[in-house]
């Protein structure tokens, strides 16, 4: 088991609301911090009718060997649903 970032996350859809969105994990905060960032550099410059954004504070988990080399192969982090 390895120690990663994780950082939930909670769509916003016009005319639905808020739910849960999965989240996402990261070998670091800085990788998590580039990750929404490229995020947020993806959307388009008008408020979509459905995104996603990060929910609370990130926090340590432990994650198996096979999650973590997912994350290691990832530019910055992965996206789980």
């Amino acid at each position: 088991m390895k120690s990663v970032v994780k950082q939930e996350w909670i769509e916003s859809e016009r005319g639905w609301g808020q739910r849960p969105d999965g989240y996402s994990l990261h070998l670091s905060k800085s990788d998590l911090e580039m990750f929404v960032k490229e995020y947020w550099d993806s959307m388009p410059d008008e408020i979509p009718d459905c995104y996603s954004r990060p929910s609370g504070s990130a926090y340590l988990i432990d994650v198996g060997d096979e999650v973590y080399k997912k994350i290691e192969k990832s530019d910055c982090g992965i996206r789980m649903y």
